[in-house]
């Protein structure tokens, strides 16, 4: 695991990194820690690699929310954990997609139980594809850049970040295949990513920018599985 530590004191990165390493050393797993006092430094050497990024919100010049506006922009899918003397700040963590918070001072205890939480969402990042064979070409894509599945008669509409798929399908058989990585049915019609829900009002899902149909008898078992997964515990 591959993880960069953001803070601009000496003390805490000192600290974050003994714990990282003991985290590591009781989990028996490999880890590579690399550590970065000013946010200008870690966006200019920032690299795709990265499983991980722990980073301070205050921080002089460039804050903790503002590098993070700009990492969004490098890299959609690493997991970032903030760190902050102030809760309160913790909240505007959720326009980055930040996983969790980190409140100083930081005990083992406390860090060790939010790094296994943030360990959840890096398996989810895990590198999966699956093998479209659309009537053009063979597509390879990324399940982790699927936005939702649509099936329109015998066909299968794959909505994903490099634009939309169509292969002949059915919906169930992707429903059983995708359902360990987070796809849940919203009706009869969609099969939805859960990492890009962007919000759900009344019995409508808000999915990178599409708003779909939540049905009567998916919406239990849609809300319990999205709670489920923003909470960490899938």
């Amino acid at each position: 695991m591959k993880l960069a530590v953001v803070d601009d004191e000496k003390k805490m990165t000192e600290l974050l990194s003994d714990y990282i390493s003991r985290f590591a050393e009781e989990r028996q797993m490999p880890v590579q820690v690399s550590v970065f006092h000013h946010p200008n430094d870690f966006l200019t050497k920032y690299t795709k690699d990265y499983d991980l990024v722990l980073m301070d919100i205050e921080m002089p010049g460039l804050n903790g929310i503002e590098t993070a506006r700009e990492l969004r922009k490098m890299d959609a899918r690493v997991v970032l954990m903030f760190i902050t003397n102030m809760a309160q700040y913790a909240i505007n963590g959720y326009e980055v997609e930040a996983v969790d918070f980190i409140v100083k001072p930081v005990s083992y205890p406390d860090f060790a139980m939010k790094l296994a939480k943030a360990l959840r969402y890096v398996k989810r990042n895990e590198e999966k594809r699956l093998v479209l064979n659309t009537p053009d070409s063979v597509v390879h894509i990324s399940l982790g850049d699927i936005y939702y599945v649509e099936v329109i008669r015998h066909y299968l509409v794959y909505h994903t970040v490099s634009g939309n798929y169509t292969v002949r399908g059915v919906l169930k058989e992707m429903d059983e295949l995708l359902a360990e990585y987070h796809f849940v049915r919203s009706n009869h019609c969609y099969l939805v990513n859960l990492k890009y829900v962007e919000s759900i009002t009344g019995n409508l899902v808000k999915v990178a920018g599409d708003e779909l149909q939540i049905s009567r008898n998916k919406k239990t078992e849609f809300m319990m599985a999205f709670t489920r997964y923003v909470g960490g515990m899938d």
